[in-house]
């Protein structure tokens, strides 16, 4: 029974005043005559929400509190240097535009994803960007932040697809493809919050964000090898379903280029080009890019410092290649760009580096090349108007999707 005077939870949350890893919460009014049990504090910027957890799991409260929308006010999540964030928590935390503040053992606070110090934690609900003022009054008291030690090879993928809204529309298999790639694994289980309690199924996954439609999806999905989200929305050009994966490279020990695995990395980023190449020959892929890189051997994030990311592929989408008439010759980098796709859906894979090399001027050039001013339509841009024709043939690329139900 609740005590009396005590206003009641979220509907959603549900229950005592007690957070995901068991202990109470002070009930904060932010405005709202329901009141969060996951909110300690709330200042005249930030929305705080205090764990002690080692791993900081995307638990139903959280999930709720971070999709209530966005307000002047930011969430930041508080932990110290010892906790990390699962891939869905990360995800779930940098879509609602929240933070990550940790407290270090020498009493400073910082960004927990960028290392970036805050002078107290009003700081982080000001300003996602510091003037030139701010950086120079931190230079002085830049926070220290650790090397990341025992990582493991990994490869981070995103993907964004673009089906029709049709009835034989089927999500998820983007995933199946980019881990029977790079770990020959597949995912065996998603959900919406952590701990993830669905069996992987790709049929029941379209149906739950079909049921959801027109909201926006975003589910979680682990696999031996894999952690990543994925996101399905409707837009005026049917709908996108956008694929953030982190693989884990298989290694046994040999062929590492200064201890980073570079034989088996390679290996992997070859097979993934070919399955992005499948991807874009059997649905419409509008924009793909890989990153090799070190990370936690449960691809988890600590507020560490990771050694520097490593572009390795790029996609560049048939609806890209036909609306900004991109040529393969037009791309000047090291290894030749592969014409991917169908005949009359053309994409381009361009290798950008690899183990031993670097791959961000590469990518530099590629863009530059590209257009600057044209590469948020790149991203984002659906498929020409006169395609929409072909999306609804019979014979499009959907109808020829393996594992299409």
């Amino acid at each position: 029974m609740r005590p009396a005077g005590l206003p009641p939870c979220s509907a959603r949350g549900g229950g005592d005043p007690v957070d995901a890893q068991g202990r109470g919460s002070r009930l904060v009014d932010v405005g709202t005559p329901i009141r969060h049990p996951l909110i300690d504090d709330v200042t005249s910027h930030v929305v705080r929400v205090d764990s002690r957890a080692r791993v900081v799991r995307l638990s139903a409260p959280l999930a709720d509190l971070l999709g209530r929308g966005r307000s002047r006010r930011r969430i930041v999540l508080v932990t110290g240097e010892a906790s990390r964030l699962t891939v869905g928590a990360r995800a779930a935390l940098v879509g609602a535009g929240a933070a990550w503040a940790v407290h270090d053992d020498h009493g400073g606070l910082r960004d927990g994803l960028t290392g970036s110090p805050w002078a107290d934690l009003d700081s982080a609900g000001t300003s996602a960007e510091p003037d030139v003022g701010d950086q120079a009054a931190e230079a002085g008291r830049a926070a220290v932040v650790q090397e990341a030690v025992g990582t493991a090879a990994q490869l981070s993928v995103d993907l964004t697809v673009l089906h029709r809204a049709s009835h034989d529309t089927s999500l998820g298999g983007a995933v199946e493809l980019l881990a029977e790639a790079v770990a020959a694994s597949q995912p065996d289980r998603w959900g919406e919050t952590e701990p993830l309690r669905r069996p992987w199924d790709r049929w029941v996954l379209t149906q739950h964000a079909r049921h959801a439609a027109p909201e926006l999806v975003r589910i979680v999905v682990e696999g031996p090898h894999l952690s990543g989200t994925v996101t399905a929305r409707v837009t005026e050009h049917g709908i996108e379903e956008t694929t953030a994966l982190t693989l884990s490279v298989p290694t046994e020990g040999e062929g590492e280029v200064d201890g980073r695995d570079g034989d088996a990395v390679d290996a992997a980023v070859s097979r993934l080009a070919a399955a992005l190449s499948d991807i874009a020959r059997t649905s419409l892929p509008t924009f793909a890019l890989v990153v090799a890189r070190r990370g936690e051997p449960d691809r988890s994030v600590r507020a560490v410092t990771y050694p520097q990311p490593n572009p390795v592929l790029l996609l560049i989408g048939a609806p890209s290649v036909a609306r900004l008439g991109i040529e393969a010759t037009s791309i000047p980098v090291p290894r030749g760009v592969s014409v991917v796709g169908r005949p009359r859906l053309p994409a381009l894979v361009v290798p950008l580096g690899d183990a031993s090399t670097s791959g961000w001027e590469a990518l530099h050039d590629t863009l530059e090349a590209v257009g600057p001013d044209r590469v948020a339509d790149m991203v984002s841009g659906g498929p020409p108007e006169s395609w929409h024709d072909d999306l609804d043939d019979p014979d499009s690329p959907e109808e020829a999707r393996p594992g299409a139900p």
